[in-house]
């Protein structure tokens, strides 16, 4: 009889632990993916822009580097890849009536997601560009200076 009663208290302790441990499992699964939101920053044309902004670094590896750059002919985006064999240079430009559409429409956006080194930034059309998060580890700040950027073709 005690054995019976031994057998059904040690039962009902390994199914409290599992489902503690469950549920435990299931809050860190929560926790892991959950995604942050980005609040569109909202963009005011009327207020002057920085003529002169230097070149943005959006990301950096030991093999990788891309950099955002004001040009006469818009915003290029450049990749230097030190890997052999690889093309490097101009990936993209936006013309300066690119830039004003996409100002205009706050087409830019910062997804950090739940990579711990890179998220994912979009600038009109040219989207899912990694950026560094070791250089910009609050998305704000990196949609913040790319507004700046590309407020300062417009001037």
């Amino acid at each position: 009889m005690w054995q019976i009663f031994l057998d059904i208290i040690d039962l009902l302790s390994k199914v409290a632990q599992t489902g503690i441990a469950a549920f435990g499992a299931w809050l860190a699964w929560r926790a892991f993916i959950k995604e942050e939101t980005q609040e569109a920053e909202s963009i005011d044309l009327d207020e002057p822009a920085v003529a002169d902004v230097p070149d943005l670094k959006i990301f950096e590896t030991s093999n990788q580097t891309t950099i955002l750059k004001k040009t006469p002919s818009g915003i290029e985006c450049h990749l230097n890849d030190r890997r052999p064999g690889k093309k490097q240079g101009n990936r993209w430009t936006l013309s300066p009536a690119m830039v004003n559409k996409i100002l205009e429409s706050g087409d830019i956006y910062v997804n950090p997601g739940f990579k711990l080194r890179t998220g994912l930034l979009s600038i009109g059309s040219h989207t899912n560009w990694l950026y560094s998060k070791k250089l910009f580890p609050e998305p704000a700040l990196l949609h913040h200076r790319v507004v700046e950027l590309l407020r300062s073709v417009t001037v």
